[in-house]
């Protein structure tokens, strides 16, 4: 991408604007004549004289930028051949100008200060696509410890989670292709329209038990923890909710009931019943030709996923989660 600058003579007798791009800087015929006070014949002349010596090559110092220039009364675009630092240097030794030596130690020191600045910049990129690397790796780290007899995980089972991941890894590849980009809570809904309390959670659980005649100790509380888990879906920090976003509070929802264990019997059912509910709720769940955002089997994997994860692992889970039901998917 390309930067004007101006550059001043030390006495402000001389101000050029310049352009900047392709690591040098670029001026126009006019502004070379501008700079070393020197008629555009002459300038013209100088040119001609070291291409034709072949002192430097024309199709590596010359570039055609599109600027706006005034023509009688009239704004008009138009490509204009501009010269790059080389050449600048070239005609400036040429025409005996001191304001050439002074402008190639300005344009030095800019052409520094650009290459440090991409020197950085490109330090930036690299840590983010390390950091995105290994979200992903992290990702399916947890699938393999997941998938393995000793997580009692079964084959169906294993089947969904695998199919949740490959969604997830495709989102991260999709995402690496934007510059300066990592895995991000992105496309999210930005208000919910429904607030899930407490009381009314306490009821959709009993009717949940009572439809699929669970009976016995399902949804029976064992403590307060069910009142905090939602209560920390909706925390704020210094007067801002720490989960803005719709999504961000269901996939916090689904992972707080679930790892919470709250409920003497049914706390995953819960918390997949829960998390379905506040979306439909919130005009989330369903896309717009009329398909659910997330099927059956992910919505069990997801769940699978939390009950058997980490708590180091949080991150990685609610993100999944919420790059799985956002407004992209």
């Amino acid at each position: 991408m390309s930067e004007i600058l101006f550059y001043a003579a030390p006495d402000g007798s001389t101000q050029v604007q310049v352009q900047v791009e392709t690591d040098t800087v670029w001026l126009t015929q006019r502004q070379m004549a501008e700079l070393f006070a020197k008629d555009l014949r002459t300038i013209s002349e100088h040119l001609g004289n070291l291409y034709r010596e072949g002192e430097l090559e024309r199709a590596a110092t010359i570039r055609k930028f599109r600027i706006v220039r005034l023509e009688g009364k009239r704004q008009v675009e138009r490509d204009v051949e501009h010269y790059n630092l080389d050449v600048i240097i070239s005609v400036g030794y040429r025409v005996k100008s001191a304001q050439g030596t002074q402008f190639r130690i300005w344009a030095t020191r800019i052409l520094r200060e650009h290459l440090l600045q991409g020197y950085t910049l490109n330090q930036q990129r690299l840590r983010q696509s390390e950091q995105q690397r290994e979200e992903l790796h992290s990702a399916l780290r947890l699938l393999r410890r997941l998938t393995t007899e000793e997580a009692g995980v079964g084959a169906d089972q294993a089947a969904g989670l695998l199919r949740v991941l490959t969604d997830y890894a495709y989102a991260l590849e999709v995402l690496d292709r934007y510059d300066h980009q990592q895995l991000q809570l992105t496309g999210t809904t930005p208000e919910a329209v429904y607030e899930l309390h407490y009381e009314e959670a306490r009821r959709l659980v009993q009717e949940l038990g009572q439809r699929t005649q669970a009976g016995g100790l399902f949804g029976r509380e064992k403590d307060d923890s069910f009142r905090s888990s939602l209560a920390a879906v909706y925390q704020t920090a210094g007067g801002e909710e720490v989960y803005p976003s719709v999504e961000e509070k269901a996939a916090h929802l689904l992972y707080f009931v679930t790892k919470n264990h709250s409920f003497s019997d049914g706390n995953k059912r819960i918390a997949a019943f829960l998390f379905v509910y506040f979306l439909d709720r919130n005009q989330c769940l369903y896309r717009r030709d009329g398909s659910r955002r997330l099927a059956d089997n992910a919505l069990v994997a997801l769940t699978l996923m939390i009950a058997e994860s980490r708590p180091e692992e949080k991150d990685t889970m609610v993100r999944v989660i919420v790059n799985l039901i956002n407004q992209q998917n």
